[in-house]
């Protein structure tokens, strides 16, 4: 895959198909390379933060020794996942939130779910309003589905 830049001018390398961030810094250019779950389009809050708490972990040595600071971006993004994240098991909801695609909702809309924790079927279809034409196929699986999730919900306090 070619070489992409972001917004941030850090060069992004090449996506990949493990789990993990690394940077190298030639020349002062920084270069960064994430690589993503297999077969991701899209990622939930709780990946987010795993990817962008490997790369912290994982480069703020070679920062610090370099003299280069974390961008604001970075530092807010970093805080948006860590208040953002609501379930303690990550892989048994998206075995939930994946059986829901037998009923026909999107890839989008099981993340739109795993994102906004709604707690019943009327709040997801007023959060995510292409699930009212498909209410009818799983309302019954998306309420046990939701059931189940709040059993996973991170305690905030």
């Amino acid at each position: 895959m070619a070489p992409r830049r972001n917004k941030g001018k850090e060069k992004v390398d090449e996506v990949s198909s493990s789990f993990s961030a690394k940077v190298s810094i030639e020349d002062n250019d920084v270069s960064l390379e994430i690589d993503v779950p297999p077969g991701a389009k899209l990622l939930m809050d709780y990946e987010a933060a795993l990817l962008l708490h490997q790369f912290y972990d994982d480069n703020l040595p070679t920062f610090t020794k370099h003299g280069i600071q974390m961008t604001e971006t970075f530092e807010s993004a970093l805080q948006y996942v860590n208040e953002a994240v609501h379930y303690t098991n990550i892989d048994y909801v998206h075995g939930v939130l994946g059986s829901l695609r037998d009923y026909g909702v999107t890839d989008e809309e099981i993340c739109m779910l795993g994102n906004t924790c709604p707690e019943t079927c009327e709040e997801a279809l007023a959060l995510i309003p292409s699930l009212k034409e498909k209410v009818d196929w799983f309302g019954e699986v998306l309420g046990t589905a939701l059931s189940t999730l709040g059993q996973l919900k991170v305690t905030m306090g």
